[in-house]
């Protein structure tokens, strides 16, 4: 087997208010858009978005290592997310904040 790319695909509920947050929020890039799936590109990486009207809201996995977590978690609010609570330090030196998107998904901010 050769693997040629990999990716990460989040369920959404509304696709176009999805994608506006991953674009605002995290500086993604839209490389193709649909209505029902979605490629986005953030830091080198394929974020696709797949529309699923029975999404349920959940934890997805996605890990993004920022510069500045305040300016990050404040972002992420802009766009219409939220934060879970405040920064916590996981281990030394390992600061992460919780935050959830526009569609219920639970991701994570890290402190570079």
């Amino acid at each position: 087997m050769v693997v040629t790319e990999t990716f990460f695909s989040v369920e959404v509920t509304d696709m176009q208010r999805a994608s506006a947050f991953y674009v605002d929020a995290v500086g993604a890039a839209v490389m193709f858009a649909s209505p029902r799936w979605s490629s986005l590109r953030v830091a080198g990486v394929r974020l696709g978005l797949f529309l699923h009207p029975e999404h349920v809201a959940g934890r997805v996995g996605l890990h993004f290592v920022v510069g500045d977590l305040a300016a990050a978690g404040a972002d992420v609010q802009r766009a219409g997310g939220h934060m879970v609570g405040s920064p916590v330090e996981v281990a030394p030196g390992v600061v992460i904040a919780e935050v959830i998107d526009t569609e219920g998904n639970s991701f994570t901010l890290r402190q570079a």
